[in-house]
């Protein structure tokens, strides 16, 4: 019993994603800035990892990750709203990252 996936592409994409975001949260944590904040987001990435797999598993043969995902969410799946809350989490935290980034760039202003 084999159901749909999504292309190979689109996941080798989302895996860098999820391995650049652990290296950049590691790192952050390594250079004491964003301590707190770059933990939880290794914790979200890990636990947001397996949560998806397992409820993954039982999807239906004709929907991929992706279409399981959003269904599960618009049936308000507590699995489903805990991992979209994560990922929002997530892109908060890479915005505020390069914001902090940016800001350490740009020349003073006076």
């Amino acid at each position: 019993m084999y159901g749909e996936n999504l292309p190979a592409w689109i996941l080798a994409f989302y895996y860098l994603i999820v391995l650049t975001t652990f290296v950049m949260a590691f790192a952050c944590i390594i250079k004491r800035r964003m301590i707190i904040a770059s933990a939880i987001t290794i914790v979200l990435l890990l636990v947001i990892q397996i949560i998806s797999i397992l409820y993954g598993i039982d999807r239906a043969s004709n929907h991929n990750e992706l279409d399981h995902f959003l269904l599960s969410l618009s049936q308000r799946e507590t699995w489903s709203i805990f991992v979209g809350a994560g990922c929002l989490y997530i892109v908060l935290w890479w915005i505020i990252l390069l914001r902090k980034k940016q800001e350490n760039r740009s020349p003073v202003q006076n």
